[in-house]
């Protein structure tokens, strides 16, 4: 289970944990639990990375979170805790580790040093929402396509992103013409190579740049 949480824990917890998993494949696109068809499952991620959005009733959105190799989804069963307003979203599809929320709640009853682990996770994840939300409504388009790229690099197992400008406009919340013009921006700027939806960095220090410039009218991102 090469994945970041998973290596914290003992070889006691990880031997215990490997008995309650189940490898599984994840598709891009899937939808793996939604506010009311909560799945009640926890994914430790190893190739592949899942968004956690934010739905409105139009079927419009906001990507809150992005979750990869480093971490886990559904963690909230664990605590007994419903889906909550969240849901989920499979960005790249790929490998994972799928256990019973409910068997896994039983499990971390018993080990503390599992439920620290867990719950550390939760609270670093938790600022890393926080700082998406500020980022939102503090940047501009091209400012949060940037972090977004930069943050799929991080999730990634991979070299290069697969990203349309459908599904960034639908993580962004915004239109699919305002990614496209944001998206050309730092392909001419040079930091980014962008063809049929494969992004390729070219510049991390310039992308960190512009992913951390502030929009300049009111403090409000582009529509």
């Amino acid at each position: 289970m090469h994945n970041g949480l998973v290596a914290q824990l003992s070889n006691e917890d990880l031997r215990l944990l490997e008995r309650c998993c189940e490898p599984v494949e994840l598709k891009t696109g899937e939808t793996l639990a939604t506010p009311h068809q909560p799945s009640g499952h926890v994914h430790f991620l190893t190739s592949a990375s899942v968004a956690l959005m934010v739905r409105h009733t139009d079927g419009s959105g906001l990507a809150v979170g992005l979750a990869g190799r480093e971490g886990a989804v559904g963690l909230q069963h664990v605590l007994g805790q419903g889906p909550g307003n969240l849901t989920l979203h499979v960005q790249r599809g790929g490998r994972a580790f799928r256990a019973d929320g409910d068997v896994l709640r039983r499990l971390v009853a018993r080990r503390p040093s599992m439920l620290r682990a867990f719950a550390i996770y939760l609270w670093v994840f938790s600022q890393e929402v926080a700082q998406l939300a500020a980022v939102s409504q503090s940047h501009d388009i091209k400012a949060r396509l940037a972090n977004w790229i930069l943050l799929s690099h991080a999730r990634n197992a991979h070299e290069d992103l697969f990203l349309t400008h459908a599904h960034l406009a639908d993580m962004l919340g915004v239109r699919r013409a305002g990614v496209t013009l944001a998206a050309v921006e730092l392909k001419t700027m040079g930091l980014v190579d962008y063809r049929r939806g494969r992004i390729h960095i070219l510049d991390m220090d310039g992308l960190q740049a512009v992913a951390r410039r502030p929009a300049l009218s009111h403090g409000l991102p582009a529509a």
